[in-house]
């Protein structure tokens, strides 16, 4: 698969794990739209990789997968792989 022209959405993309997956995806040319729930967070990611786009979101409020869906689906109709890396710690 080439990553280069894909368009990938990674939840829980602000630390760990999925903070690497942006790194690396980044380093490819993928197209990278991450979420996570922290605004500040998100926008700290936005600024040390300047061409992902963010969404705030917390995959455990269905208003917010709902709200997901429908701008992730309109904005970038060509995604074609998700990561789904967000989980809830304490």
């Amino acid at each position: 698969m080439d990553l280069k022209n894909s368009t990938i959405l990674i939840t829980g993309g602000t630390s760990g794990i999925g903070l690497e997956f942006v790194r690396q995806l980044t380093e490819l040319g993928a197209e990278v739209i991450v979420t996570g729930r922290n605004r500040d967070t998100l926008n700290n990611v936005k600024r040390r990789f300047p061409k992902i786009h963010i969404f705030q979101s917390d995959v455990s409020k269905p208003e917010d997968i709902k709200r997901l869906y429908n701008n992730v689906t309109r904005q970038f109709p060509g995604l074609n792989v998700m990561i789904n890396n967000a989980g809830k710690c304490g």
